[in-house]
């Protein structure tokens, strides 16, 4: 039988699994944590995390719903429940989502490059420019960013503003050398690690 107190060995693990590709492993390990304490909301959410990465969208909205149910001020259950609305193309779910998670942390780079994205898709360019400009103002050579930008300005006939965009995004992009070299560094240092995630987690991103 788990008892409370295992909550946060299961849990650690749960994420060094997450974090290794181990998502089955993860996902078994996290639901350990909601047996050891059923009460934690990031116990459910991290179930949800691994079952999301795993594709497996339509199982992980229950484990979001009680996440949600449990303490719904928590932006990152939003964030992820945003995940889910994408995959099921409910943008505008997604975008109320997300928005709940802006106003919590209006400098969340993750976020705001979602919020963007989504809002290209649905075509509302202006938007979208708004929200990427903010990831900018974070991050100004966050790739993602320029890419989904030069995606905007295409859509709003700016040819220049595209152009420009283009640019800064063949100039930032990624180097899988570079990343290789980088590589051990990052895994000596947790801190610089943890804020090259996409979905990391520290007092402004998803808390």
């Amino acid at each position: 039988m788990v008892e409370k107190k295992d909550r946060e060995r299961w849990n650690d693990w749960g994420i060094g699994l997450l974090l290794q590709g181990d998502l089955k492993g993860a996902e078994y390990a996290f639901r350990k944590v909601t047996e050891a304490e059923p009460g934690y909301a990031d116990g459910w959410l991290n179930v949800a995390r691994a079952l999301i990465q795993e594709g497996e969208t339509d199982a992980a909205k229950p484990f979001i719903e009680k996440a949600l149910s449990i303490d719904s001020s928590l932006g990152r259950i939003w964030f992820f429940k945003a995940m889910i609305q994408k995959a099921d193309g409910d943008f505008d779910g997604a975008v109320a989502s997300l928005k709940r998670v802006q106003q919590q942390y209006p400098r969340d780079r993750v976020a705001l490059n979602q919020l963007g994205r989504i809002l290209f898709l649905e075509r509302q360019y202006a938007d979208a420019v708004t929200a990427l400009q903010g990831v900018l103002a974070v991050d100004p050579e966050d790739v993602q960013a320029h890419y989904n930008l030069m995606l905007a300005y295409r859509g709003l006939g700016n040819v220049a503003g595209a152009q420009r965009e283009q640019k800064l995004f063949e100039r930032f992009k990624a180097d899988e050398s570079a990343q290789s070299i980088t590589s051990k560094p990052r895994m000596s240092n947790a801190e610089a690690n943890n804020e090259r995630q996409l979905i990391h987690d520290h007092e402004s991103c998803l808390q």
